[in-house]
């Protein structure tokens, strides 16, 4: 049984169209109705498209309820219906709105196919046809929204032939909206039709017969105590959800919702057995400023309240480092409250800064959960950036694997919260101001603490603050007092102990006669940087210039430097 949640509404819109069970028959010959109707009504030329668009205008029409208003059928007849013109916000110079991104004719085909895909999916009927029709449009927008992706400005051929209908490329290569200097202009019907084909190919492959409908199955079958009792797909729809608790069972609709990492106000605390989460990368990507495009041909509600929560770096908003950290780890705190004890977490890390690898695993740990294991995946197709910089940018990623562990220790950070921190630095400094305190002392000081700070029944509730003290300071049993163990803590420089794994590595590769490419640099060395010392912002790139020199730029492979003739072995 599955649950997905997103803050992007492209992402809820995506997971509902590729759900929804659809006769497949339908599918084909809508479509094949759709496409004529379309032949009749396309522009043939620049100037025709003018004639159309004057009459176009927005004007609420999102694809389905739970995403926002619909306009009447009279009105989607009367008017046709254009995207707003988005501000572009992460763009190439002279780039500025939506409609840069097409031509004329381009603009009006796409209106005109997207008001046919809404005529032919209109809801009518008993409710088993409405259903059938609502199923049957969201997979056809599905094909509309990959449509979209190459019926645009920035599509272009990258190779020397520019017949090769197959070869092109979109602005998601560039990680930012960028015109082509020689748009390669494909048939916005033929398209539609190759991606509907693809979308009856992906559904047949996601039901090869009804006993092994895994993935339909995991967002129909009913859940109990999990979901609390909401409705609407969107976070605007949701009102105060603390005093709701979780009704038996909830249908397809509502396992599929927009939600905010930081605060899974949606979803009862421990009611969760497996979570893979893939976050954004620092400022790779800027994935709301990236999804204007499709985002306002769907319709889908993007407010700056939504950019605000996103957890990225830079951005529109030009998020700093500190605020994507601090983001980043309100998301743990979350995913641990609603996860149950003994269950697992998995983290895609794809970055390059062993900082932010430290500090991720570090508060996962403080937060309660267990660091298990990492294993590597390749991603398969590189984009353009990582074909151009190979030798510097990093393919694959690695999946980091926690767990939420039940002993005393984590039982009094699940009940103590953000106050476990404050608490431990009221015992250090009573332990410090008193060169070693009884566990009466230590005791005393906290007490006075969480009554000052509101929590003291959270904190009387733990039976064994002993042991949460014997966790995390030294015991003399001769004083009967305890003391901080932080001196006993060996501090490693970071930058010696990358040197130091990076040089090892190289030399494994070269007893096995392996060539060494910077992704599997990262990924081998980065898992081991973790030693309680906060790292500066050099970068596994920098280090890694001062022992090694690139022999290869395009496949992005490296060998260690020679110092008079001989391999370098360490400093």
């Amino acid at each position: 049984v599955g649950i997905h949640t997103d803050l992007n509404p492209l992402s809820i819109f995506m997971v509902k169209a590729l759900s929804a069970e659809c006769d497949f028959d339908l599918l084909y010959t809508s479509t094949q109705e759709i496409i004529e109707e379309f032949e009749a009504l396309r522009p043939k030329n620049e100037k025709e498209a003018k004639e159309i668009l004057k009459n176009a205008k927005y004007y609420p029409n999102a694809l389905d309820s739970e995403f926002g208003w619909i306009a009447n059928q009279i009105k989607q007849n009367n008017v046709l219906w254009i995207p707003q013109n988005e501000p572009l916000l992460w763009t190439t110079k002279g780039l500025t709105n939506l409609y840069q991104l097409f031509s004329k004719k381009q603009l009006a085909e796409l209106a005109i196919l997207r008001r046919l895909i809404f005529k032919k999916t209109t809801p009518s009927g008993t409710k088993a046809n409405r259903i059938r029709k609502r199923a049957l449009r969201y997979s056809l927008m599905l094909a509309f929204y990959n449509t979209l992706t190459m019926i645009n400005l920035t599509y272009h051929t990258t190779n020397s032939n520019p017949n090769q209908k197959n070869a092109g490329n979109h602005f998601g290569f560039y990680y930012r909206y960028k015109l082509a200097k020689i748009p390669y202009l494909l048939d916005t019907a033929e398209t539609f039709k190759r991606k509907v084909e693809r979308v009856i190919k992906g559904k047949k492959e996601l039901k090869p017969s009804p006993q092994q409908s895994t993935f339909y199955k995991a967002y129909y079958k009913p859940l109990e105590s999990v979901i609390k009792d909401f409705s609407g797909a969107m976070l605007k729809d949701r009102s105060n959800l603390d005093r709701l608790d979780s009704i038996e069972s909830k249908n397809n609709g509502e396992k599929i919702f927009q939600a905010d990492a930081t605060n899974l106000k949606e979803i009862e605390s421990q009611s969760i057995d497996f979570i893979y989460t893939d976050p954004p990368y620092g400022a790779k990507i800027p994935y709301l400023d990236l999804s204007t495009m499709w985002n306002a041909w769907l319709d889908l509600p993007v407010d700056k309240e939504i950019r605000q929560k996103e957890c990225i770096e830079k951005g529109s908003l030009d998020k700093t480092r500190q605020e994507y950290y601090e983001l980043m780890v309100k998301s743990l705190k979350e995913m641990y409250r609603v996860l149950k004890f003994n269950r697992w977490l998995a983290f895609v890390f794809q970055h390059q800064d062993p900082k932010l690898w430290q500090i991720l695993r570090t508060s996962a740990e403080e937060i309660g959960f267990e660091y298990v294991g990492t294993i590597r995946q390749s991603n398969g197709q590189k984009t353009l950036k990582q074909r151009q910089f190979a030798a510097t940018m990093v393919s694959g990623q690695l999946i980091v694997y926690y767990r939420k562990i039940k002993n005393k220790d984590t039982e009094i950070k699940a009940k103590l919260g953000d106050n476990t921190k404050t608490l431990l630095e009221v015992a250090k400094t009573e332990i410090i101001e008193k060169n070693g305190a009884t566990l009466a002392e230590i005791n005393d000081a906290l007490i006075i603490t969480a009554m000052n700070e509101g929590f003291l029944d959270e904190y009387l509730e733990i039976t064994d603050m002993k042991y949460f003290v014997l966790q995390h300071f030294d015991y003399d049993k001769d004083s009967g007092k305890y003391h901080c163990n932080e001196a006993l803590e060996p501090k490693i420089p970071l930058e010696m102990k990358a040197k130091y794994f990076l040089v090892n590595y190289f030399n494994k590769c070269k007893k096995e006669n392996k060539s060494v490419f910077f992704s599997d640099i990262c990924f081998e060395v980065i898992p081991k940087l973790t030693n309680g010392v906060t790292p500066d912002d050099r970068f596994i790139r920098e280090i890694l210039e001062e022992i090694a020199i690139v022999i290869d730029e395009k496949t992005g492979e490296w060998k260690l430097k020679t110092k008079q003739g001989k391999q370098l072995t360490l400093f």
